[in-house]
């Protein structure tokens, strides 16, 4: 119900900023009488071409962006390494995808009418209200400087470590902030971690806690690292210091 409200009220907010004006086309009512089932089913079909175009430029990005990172990151020196999984990188490739479509709609809709193509552009304006290619620019751009935005920060979003210096970038951050195994306070391992809810979450996890109040906790697993990548992780912390795991079985977060 309140979905239904909120679409209804977005829909006459467009249809505010972005009336259409009705434009003079020779033979407009004749054609749209004689094509109007044609239009119909390409109007109700354009969501297959739609999200094949937004699959392939979600793809090709996909690649483009793996391909990119590993060159960037090609060569450092370290002991263990937590970069963006490759499935990350289908973010910035759905941004780009929904960003660029509009290009490649176009050509095939002109293909396919040829000179009937300006008709079916103003019989879907009129027949919505809003002139859909005044509304699909902005948010098309907007969708392509998001891709740009989330596929930069994604490049410095890692933790390294090396010897006993351990960066840590955060995606949020430009600035890496680096510490050294002697700025961890301590280590703790909980079995699980019960919710406001009172759900239990059975995964295991750990929290590493830094002198300056930052926590790095393995349950915010976005970059898909694995059990036993963390656990070698900590083995090399406790190894390389006076450090000792703490085991809680249990952990209850206030959400």
């Amino acid at each position: 119900m309140v979905a239904t409200i909120i679409s209804a009220v977005v829909f006459l907010l467009i249809g505010a900023l972005f009336p259409h004006k009705t434009k003079p086309i020779q033979d407009y009512e004749m054609l749209v009488s004689i094509n109007k089932r044609k239009y119909m089913l390409y109007e109700a079909l354009s969501v297959i071409p739609l999200f094949f175009f937004v699959g392939i430029i979600c793809y090709g990005i996909y690649l483009l962006g793996n391909d990119i990172q590993e060159i960037y990151l090609r060569g450092r020196e370290t002991d263990f390494a937590i970069y963006p999984p490759d499935t990350f990188w289908l973010a910035p490739g759905l941004c780009f995808g929904f960003g660029l479509i509009l290009r490649p709609m176009e050509f095939l809709y002109y293909l396919l009418l040829r000179e009937e193509y300006d008709v079916y552009i103003e019989y879907t304006n009129r027949k919505h209200g809003i002139d859909g290619y005044k509304v699909m620019r902005p948010l098309c751009a907007i969708c392509v400087v998001a891709g740009i935005v989330v596929s930069f920060l994604a490049l410095g979003w890692y933790k390294e470590i090396k010897g006993d210096k351990i960066v840590i970038d955060d995606f949020t951050s430009l600035t890496p902030q680096e510490y050294t195994i002697q700025d961890i306070v301590s280590i703790t391992h909980y079995e699980q971690q019960l919710n406001a809810e009172g759900v239990a979450r059975t995964d295991p996890y750990y929290k590493i806690a830094f002198t300056d109040g930052r926590v790095w906790d393995t349950s915010y697993n976005f970059h898909e690292v694995s059990d036993e990548k963390a656990d070698a992780i900590v083995k090399y912390f406790t190894s390389r210091s006076k450090l000792q795991v703490r085991c809680e079985i249990m952990e209850t977060v206030q959400e």
